[in-house]
């Protein structure tokens, strides 16, 4: 009798179309958020399949690399990409099939898996939706291949920051500085902005904290680095309650074909001068509260 109800089994599953025993025996679907940090990406994948006496599963890619949408310039190659299954890491490639799991049972049954996606040694990558289209295959104990697609999508948030190591500036105006009225006195200390962004950016001096200044304050960008596409070239007159433009670029990240990240930064001079010719200003030290803003172009 048992032999007799696999044979029926057998005739039923021969005679449906490929296509519907993709559909109806092996699905693949996403459990859950990929988690991304700045080196790995993970996502959880349920399966479903059918088992008939055993069951040999296995992935493929569909495509060489992983790639951003929004740019397609940017590729991880997919030899980056494993699966995990019960702390086993499995190589995924486009070249041929990995097996990866073996389920046996001696009868028919539908049969669930859990398993990982990891994207590893990637670096920070450029902002966009990355995806790659990749293949399950379940080659059951009656020989037949039951199959999925299953796209591999996530998406890479954008991320920017400046950040300063040298202060802020300062300008000291000493005693022999005050009795000459038309001096400009520069800053003692360069500043230097370190960028960093994963998409098309701009950067801005905000003055809004500034209610009112001594004298005329002025700002020079002097060396400049790095995916700087355009900055500016003329020494600028500062004003409260006012944004100006500094500079603008690309990505500095540029991810794991062309290299994690190129280093972006500028310096900046700032310097002083007495707005009032009949008046003598006192010695000290001249510092007041920038704010620096770096967002999306």
């Amino acid at each position: 009798m048992k032999i007799i109800i696999k044979f029926i089994i057998l005739i039923l599953l021969v005679i449906i179309s490929p296509s519907a025993l993709a559909n109806t025996y092996f699905r693949a679907e996403l459990t859950g958020v990929p988690v991304i940090t700045n080196t790995s990406i993970t996502a959880n994948v349920g399966l479903t399949y059918l088992q008939v006496g055993f069951a040999r599963l296995f992935v493929s890619s569909l495509d060489q690399y992983i790639t951003n949408n929004d740019n397609p310039l940017v590729k991880i190659p997919v030899n980056n990409l494993y699966l995990i299954c019960d702390g086993q890491s499995f190589q995924i490639s486009n070249t041929g099939s990995q097996m990866f799991y073996v389920d046996m049972i001696d009868f028919t049954r539908t049969a669930q898996k859990n398993v990982s996606l990891r994207l590893e040694n990637i670096g920070e990558l450029p902002a966009g939706t990355y995806s790659v289209p990749l293949k399950f295959i379940n080659r059951t104990g009656i020989t037949l291949d039951y199959e999925c697609e299953f796209l591999l999508t996530f998406v890479v948030d954008e991320k920017q920051a400046v950040s300063s190591f040298s202060g802020d500036p300062y300008i000291i105006l000493s005693e022999e500085d005050v009795f000459n009225k038309q001096i400009s006195v520069k800053n003692k200390n360069d500043v230097r902005l370190d960028l960093t962004s994963n998409t098309n950016w701009k950067l801005w001096l905000d003055t809004s904290n500034i209610k009112e200044l001594e004298g005329e304050y002025s700002l020079l960008v002097k060396n400049v680095s790095g995916n700087i596409s355009n900055y500016e070239q003329n020494i600028v007159r500062l004003l409260p309650n006012q944004h100006y433009l500094l500079a603008q670029g690309t990505s500095t990240i540029r991810g794991t074909e062309l290299g994690n990240s190129i280093p972006t930064n500028l310096t900046l001079e700032y310097s002083f001068k007495n707005s009032e010719t009949d008046k003598y200003i006192k010695e000290g030290i001249r510092q007041y509260p920038l704010t620096y803003v770096i967002e999306r172009e």
